[in-house]
């Protein structure tokens, strides 16, 4: 560490010396604008730029004239930001805050580099590049063919995020017995990716779930794009419209969408993805068979095991029918022995089936090489949201969580570099882009006096 803090030093020391070079930004007596502004050079003005060698006062001059914004040249040929931190600094401290806390990013740097970073400025600085992540991704033209699989996918999933109070949250104008009201707003995790098809029977399956291990020979999802906006259902569809849009424009690919029944997710899939096979999630239908198991085995239970193992299996082969068939009769038989709350539970497990069972014929799904279970939505909904919105006593503002949800997935996304270069790009624009300028030459009799 010692000898690092020596190289940080060396290196802001040449950097000095860099800027010491560039005399301030100095190019003349006066600029001239587009418009015909005539700026003449002022006093030099400071400003504090923190590198990740740590931080330099630079001195700049300042072209200005009254009634008219200033210019720093300087600032302008080095693309500073209008932050301290440089942009390297930005993108090393947002790409931390990106994967865990706040204060864990700031103590990570300072243990580096031996600069603190304030909260409230990671904060301001993620609500910044936050707003380009859209249009970063909407500037990303249709993915190289050979990149590709042939089935287009689409999964959704919801998962709330603590808020703080005074913000709006979930509200039910009835609850059921015991619950309080939610200081959550939820999160739609969606994901979009091809993949390549992959025919599989039942027992393929039920071995997968049984052993935990997906099969060494599974396709992996090509150029997954995930989001999660906080501002509703229709605008995390309205994302996947555009999505779709730009992987498939002509419609060529097979499509599929998986979501789970209890959350109008459905409901959105079928008004707004046209040509879509709509498969209820594997992972959802599969909690529904635990719940059912654990009202006539104990949880852990060889016995509930089975119970599940032999269920799953029907549902799988197409058999849906027969396990609600199984069990109603269940219901039937035991209903003097099972207590009101068992019954209830079985009752809803077989109103989810019958309410579902037309987006249930896993053995074609299986047949088509298609995916069944929403992995994709359902790690997302645990890597995205859950592991870092929901640690111990966090409370988000809904700008500032949808803030880290989007810069988040941008780096699970595997794109955070180029989306920096992209950002850099766009800050560059939004501070110099929109003034135009050059130095105003000296004339001979000017040349000769000097």
């Amino acid at each position: 560490m010692h000898l690092l803090r020596r190289v940080l030093a060396l290196g802001r020391c040449l950097l000095g010396a860099w800027f010491a070079g560039k005399r301030g930004g100095d190019v003349g007596k006066a600029i001239v604008t587009a418009s015909g502004e005539l700026l003449p050079r002022e006093r030099s003005k400071s400003r504090r730029y923190l590198s990740v060698f740590g931080e330099l006062e630079l001195a700049r001059c300042y072209y200005h004239e009254e009634g008219s914004p200033g210019l720093f040249p300087l600032e302008e040929e080095a693309n500073l930001p209008e932050e301290i931190p440089s942009h390297f600094v930005q993108q090393l401290a947002l790409g931390r805050t990106a994967r865990m806390t706040y204060d864990e990013a700031i103590g990570e740097l300072e243990e580096l580099f031996g600069f603190t970073l304030r909260k409230e400025t990671l904060i301001e600085m993620a609500a910044t590049v936050a707003a380009d992540a859209d249009p970063y991704y909407e500037s990303q033209g249709t993915p190289r063919p050979e990149t590709e699989g042939e089935i287009l996918v689409v999964a959704a999933d919801g998962k709330g995020v603590p808020i703080l109070k005074g913000e709006p949250a979930e509200h039910r104008v009835r609850l059921r017995k015991g619950e309080k009201h939610s200081r959550k707003k939820e999160a739609v995790v969606a994901a979009v990716y091809t993949i390549a098809a992959q025919p599989r029977t039942a027992e393929d399956v039920v071995r997968e779930v049984r052993d935990k291990q997906p099969p060494a020979q599974r396709p992996k999802p090509q150029n997954k794009r995930l989001r999660a906006p906080l501002n509703g259902k229709e605008d995390a569809f309205a994302w996947v419209q555009q999505e779709v849009a730009r992987r498939d424009p002509e419609g060529r690919k097979r499509r599929v969408c998986l979501t789970d029944a209890g959350t109008g997710l459905q409901r959105l899939a079928l008004a707004m993805l046209g040509g879509f096979t709509l498969i209820l999630d594997l992972f959802h239908a599969l909690e529904y068979l635990w719940k059912a198991a654990h009202v006539f085995h104990p949880e852990g239970s060889d016995e509930a095991e089975a119970f599940v193992r032999e269920r799953l299996r029907m549902l799988l082969e197409g058999r849906v029918g027969h396990v609600i068939g199984g069990l109603r009769q269940k219901l039937t038989k035991h209903r003097h022995r099972l207590r009101k709350p068992q019954r209830k539970v079985l009752q809803t497990v077989i109103g989810y089936y019958e309410a579902n069972r037309r987006w249930m014929h896993y053995d074609d799904s299986l047949a088509a090489g298609y995916p069944v279970g929403s992995g994709a939505a359902e790690g997302a909904c645990r890597h995205l949201v859950k592991d870092r919105m929901e640690g111990s006593g966090m409370r988000w503002s809904l700008p500032g969580a949808e803030a880290i949800l989007k810069t988040r997935a941008v780096f699970l996304n595997g794109d955070w570099d180029p989306f920096w270069q992209f950002h850099m790009q766009c800050d560059r624009q939004r501070r110099f882009g929109a003034r135009r300028w050059s130095p105003v030459v000296p004339s001979a009799a000017e040349r000769t006096a000097a």
